[in-house]
């Protein structure tokens, strides 16, 4: 087994999270923990990234994962998964993952909804990079809704 994956082992281990890793959050961390060691050898730390969250509206309710890739450190490269416009933060809904350049995230309760707000570059709204936008998303009737267009899968 990798280095990472006795990390992650470790921290499962730990009781920190409340479920099992699922392979495409896996996969994410893999590829990051690759990309790393593949830099001078540097040491990967994958910090808190894999999160698992609720997502709900009076239409449906989806346990989700986050993969937040601001979390992630490696020891040869300071900048390595994020840039100026954020890093990019992976929702992982029934097997898919999708994903968007972020800035940061929260769920936020709006009544009975839960929602996943995605702090933003400007530019995303049509304003300057380095001015605030947020974009919101609910789970509705089996998917995922925001007024951006749909990011692709990965």
């Amino acid at each position: 087994m990798r280095a990472i994956h006795w990390a992650v082992m470790g921290f499962l281990m730990s009781g920190i999270p409340a479920h099992a890793i699922s392979p495409q959050a896996q996969d994410l961390v893999d590829r990051a923990a690759d990309d790393c060691s593949n830099l001078e050898n540097g040491e990967f730390d994958a910090g808190d990234a894999v999160t698992e969250i609720e997502l709900r509206s009076q239409f449906g309710t989806v346990f989700a994962e986050i993969v937040d890739e601001s979390e992630y450190a490696c020891s040869s490269a300071a900048s390595l998964y994020c840039g100026t416009g954020g890093c990019m933060l992976n929702l992982i809904v029934e097997n898919e993952v999708r994903a968007w350049q972020a800035t940061g995230w929260k769920l936020v309760e709006w009544g009975q909804d839960r929602i996943l707000r995605i702090g933003r570059d400007g530019g995303w709204c049509g304003g300057a990079g380095a001015e605030v936008c947020y974009e919101a998303l609910v789970w509705s009737n089996g998917r995922i809704l925001t007024v951006g267009p749909a990011p692709e899968l990965r």
